[in-house]
């Protein structure tokens, strides 16, 4: 059935920078922190060095999973003892991924993704070396993105090591859409709508393949984020409905939030005030229930500005 809704989750698609830290840092994205520990050609290994790497995996997991829902101190406790569990049998991968969280802890902080290089690096795996890259051109991406436009070629060298990273991370499908969301979000900061749309498709497709329902509505709200920045706001929401489905389905609470934001913050830029503060509403009553006060704070905020 059609919604109805007036017509970028918090100012966010009107300021690239904030959108994408909401998108890494709570959702799309981050979600894109989910382990992949092994393969199947990998040699065997003692079953006890299996349960510290399983275990290890877990609280990698459950780290992005607090993470997503802004509770912070718990997260880092989750990700620093996968990394002492990680490093204690030598998994290098391992290390990278727990590392890769703590930098989301620490947004300020670039120690822990350069670490992650160096361990990439030290185990001389091109994938791993990949995977590092990748995430230091995300930071550089999420410090740098607001002057991206104004220096060209600050943007083309980190366009060019995204799709180096997008070449080398095919064997590894859940990076390389992590890849393409990164990528597209470059393109989207510097105009290029068309490629960005195509990168945030492709990446869909890799998840919608996997079945990974929250990356998929980080993908769809990208989406969206590009249509709303080209002033096409029916085609914004059809979008962020497709994002609020799957994280429907992932039971993903910050995220049903955090899209039922952005949908009121389309909405009042479409001008239909009442359609943004049901949305706000329904944002406010989630948020609630999942004890993220900034974010309630925050649409108390805005519906504030509304009655005025």
């Amino acid at each position: 059935m059609k919604k109805s809704i007036p017509t970028e989750k918090k100012s966010s698609f009107s300021n690239p920078l904030v959108f994408l830290k909401k998108t890494v840092l709570l959702g799309s994205l981050l979600v894109c922190g989910i382990v992949y520990l092994s393969c199947s050609s990998a040699p065997k290994t003692p079953a006890e060095n299996r349960t510290v790497r399983n275990e290890a995996g877990r609280l990698v997991q459950l780290g992005t999973k607090a993470l997503r829902e802004g509770q912070i101190a718990a997260a880092r406790g989750y990700y620093e003892e996968a990394y002492r569990l990680f490093t204690s049998v030598d998994d290098p991968e391992g290390r990278i991924r727990a590392l890769d969280g703590l930098g989301r802890v620490y947004p300020d902080k670039n120690e822990y993704w350069d670490r992650a290089l160096t361990i990439a690096q030290f185990s001389g795996d091109p994938e791993l070396i990949a995977l590092a890259l990748l995430l230091r051109a995300e930071r550089q991406l999420l410090s740098q993105e607001s002057s991206l436009a104004e220096i060209p070629q600050e943007g083309e060298n980190l366009a060019t090591e995204l799709r180096n990273c997008i070449n080398l991370l095919q064997r590894r499908p859940m990076d390389k859409a992590r890849a393409l969301r990164l990528y597209g979000a470059l393109l989207r900061s510097t105009g290029q709508y068309d490629e960005a749309l195509k990168a945030f498709n492709e990446a869909a497709s890799i998840d919608q393949k996997e079945k990974a329902y929250i990356e998929l509505a980080s993908d769809n709200y990208l989406i969206a984020s590009v249509y709303s920045k080209k002033g096409i706001y029916n085609k914004a929401q059809e979008y962020l409905f497709i994002a609020l489905s799957y994280d429907k389905r992932a039971e993903n609470s910050a995220g049903i939030g955090n899209t039922y934001y952005a949908l009121g913050l389309v909405s009042e830029k479409a001008g239909n005030i009442e359609a943004a503060r049901t949305y706000y509403e329904w944002a406010r009553a989630v948020y609630e229930a999942i004890k993220m006060q900034d974010q309630v704070e925050a649409i108390q905020k805005r519906l504030g500005t509304l009655e005025k």
